[in-house]
Formats: structure tokens, sequence, C-alpha cells
């Protein structure tokens, strides 16, 4: 059996992910009522946390991103500092992202269908469109811009649901590769031209990354990529590169429009917003696929990943929680923007049933893990045909 360790509210579980900026975690806290929730925990990595320009920018991008609130978003609940540990608490989407989903169909030499990339730009171009238009609290305009729309921060649910992370982190995570290199490694072939110049941005430069999302989703390659990242820089800004339909002759004429449409080279050619981009991918899913729903998504999901949502059961169920420390909540750095309501104020490390020495009980009673992925994952697997 394996045990939980505790970061403030929360008991962390398996590491799911490593990166330039962060490790992250499967958590679990409870509410008030006892009640679990799931949620994923960012670590910065320790030999960022002694950088203090860096985290109070990424303090007053967290603040920003944690006014979202779009179920295409993943939502922010926290920034916390406990002892020598800075940590972002976030929504956790119970799948993959769409890198692990192409990583899947490279290897097999299939590209997703039509039906598939439209899928996944429709709830993409929701949540871009949600946070682009995005005011806070005195209704001023925040004029965000994610910087890093990417495969690996497009999340993709066993039950169908596509959702945008890391809105506004990006920013302070990008900005620092100018101090430390290999913080954004391989997320350069992503950037729009503007951003490759270091131009003011808005938000169709989200959406030329988008379509250099939606064109590798399509054709299983990115459409610029060379051997190193300034050639990969200079080639964006060119605007060079092969027709999708070139890579994939099955590619319909109307999505390899949008997908070439995305990529004008002037932003004012491009679609002007996520919503009118949404429309079109609707239009043209309606028209292509009339029947798909999220159903069908979550189907391929759960087939492509069958293996993995398996062992991640098991490893979930090894896992027993100790007795929490209450007292080791830290502190939500970002409370300052969050209404009354805003759940972390419900969330605690145990369940309030633990017994402790003074009531005479075992002081490390254990509290066996029960899996995210008992209810959606068995449910999708057992009733394949249900509606979602």
């Amino acid at each position: 059996m394996q045990q939980t360790e505790q970061l403030g509210r929360y008991q962390l579980l398996d590491r799911i992910a490593f990166g330039g900026m962060a490790e992250i975690y499967r958590a679990k806290t409870f509410d008030d009522q006892g009640n679990v929730h799931w949620v994923a925990v960012k670590r910065v990595l320790r030999n960022l946390c002694t950088d203090g320009e860096f985290l109070r920018m990424l303090i007053d991008e967290a603040k920003v991103s944690a006014l979202l609130s779009h179920p295409n978003i993943a939502r922010v609940y926290e920034f916390a500092h406990v002892g020598g540990d800075y940590f972002i608490t976030m929504e956790f989407v119970d799948g993959k992202d769409l890198r692990a989903l192409l990583e899947k169909r490279r290897a097999r030499k299939a590209p997703l269908s039509a039906a598939e990339v439209a899928w996944i730009g429709i709830g993409a171009a929701r949540a871009l469109d949600a946070a682009h238009s995005q005011h806070d609290r005195s209704g001023n305009w925040l004029h965000l811009v994610h910087r890093d729309v990417s495969p690996s921060n497009i999340l993709l649910s066993y039950t169908g649901e596509v959702k945008l992370c890391d809105f506004g982190i990006a920013k302070a995570t990008l900005n620092r590769v100018q101090t430390q290199a290999g913080v954004i490694k391989g997320k350069v072939k992503y950037m729009s031209p503007e951003q490759t110049l270091g131009s003011t941005l808005d938000g169709r430069s989200d959406l030329f990354s988008l379509g250099s999302v939606l064109y590798e989703a399509a054709t299983l390659i990115p459409p610029f990529m060379t051997s190193n990242e300034t050639d990969t820089l200079r080639l964006i800004r060119s605007g060079k590169r092969a027709d999708p339909s070139t890579l994939q002759p099955s590619t319909p004429a109307a999505l390899n429009a949008i997908i070439n449409r995305l990529h004008a080279r002037q932003a004012a050619e491009r679609f002007s917003s996520g919503a009118e981009l949404e429309r079109a991918l609707t239009e043209f899913l309606q028209a292509d696929a009339p029947s798909y729903r999220r159903s069908h998504f979550a189907r391929l999901m759960r087939d492509e990943f069958s293996g993995e949502i398996e062992q991640e059961l098991r490893t979930m169920e090894e896992y027993v929680v100790h007795e929490a420390d209450p007292q080791a909540l830290g502190e939500n750095l970002i409370a300052d923007v969050l209404d009354k309501e805003a759940p972390f104020r419900r969330f605690a490390p145990s369940d309030g049933t633990q017994t402790t020495a003074h009531d005479g009980g075992d002081a490390t009673r254990k509290h066996a893990v029960r899996s995210l992925h008992h209810e959606p994952t068995r449910l999708l697997r057992d009733e394949q045909t249900k509606k979602l």
C-alpha cells in the first residue's frame, strides 16, 4: 500500500506530469460535508521558488485565471504557500491531454477523424472566447490572452469533455524563458507570428495557435517545426507550410479552409473571435457528421486509453490516507480576488472522521482511497451505448 502526502488542504497521490516549471499530482480533498473532491496540484519546482519576481508574476496571473468559470476551462482554485512549497490547485479532468492522444495516433499512423478534430476545436474555441471576453469583478475588460495553446494544455476527459487549462500561467512561464532556458522547450512551434516577434498580442494570436493544434490533429504533423527553434521561429514568421490536405488527402475541404484561415499571417484575416470559429466548426460538424455527439468522443477516449484506465484504477486503490494535520493548510495567495463561496474555502485534507489520540482512537487510522475512475470510467465501459 502507498501513502499519500499532505500538501496544504490536499492529499497528493500519484504524480501525473513533470515539466520545466512544476510537477503535477492527482490529489484528493474533502469538503465540510465529508465529500471527496479530486483536484490537480501543480507544485512549483523548488529551484524556482527562490525567484521572487517569477513567483509574483505567477500569483498575479493566477489571480486572473481564478476569475474564469466556464465548462471548457479547467478551473483554478488556489495558489497557495505552505512551508517552502508554492502550488496551484486546479480542477482535475479525468482523462488525458491532447498530446497523449496524438502520441497514440502517431504510433498507429492514424490521424483523428474530421469530426474528432472539429469536436476538439469547438471546445477549445468556446474556452478561448470566454477568456478573451472576460471582465474583472469591477467590469473592466481583462484583455486576457492564453499565449500557450498547445496539445499539452488541451485536456480531454473520458466523458467526452474538452477543457483548456493554464490560462494566464503561460504568460509568467513564457516570460521566464529569457532567464532560464528550457522552460518552454517544444512550445515554440505553436506560437503565432506576432508572438515570435514579441509584439502586443490579442485573442487572434491564440486562434493562430489553435490552428496549429488542429492542423496537427488532422495530419499528425506540426505545421511549423524544424531541427532547431530558431529556424522554427523563422518558418512561423514566413507562414510557409504544407496545406493540410496535402499531408492528409481525406481532410474535408471545409475543415481545410478553416485551418488555413486560422493560419493567416495577418491577424485581421483570421477569425475575429473564438465565437466566430466555434460557429464555423459547428456548421462543418453538422454537415460532415450530423449525428456526432459527446458520447462518441467519450468512446474514443475510453478505447484509446483502456489500458491506462485500468492501471490508474489499480494504482488508486493502493493508496491510504493517514491522519491529516488541519493546521497545515497554508495561505491561499489569490484569496483576495475570490468570493466567499470559492470552493477552496470548504476544502480540508481529511473528511473530519479521523480518530485521534485525544478520543482514545488510533492516531494513524487509515482511510482507503476510492478511485475517481469507479464512477465515470466503469460506467462508460459497462454501458457502451449510453448517451452522456
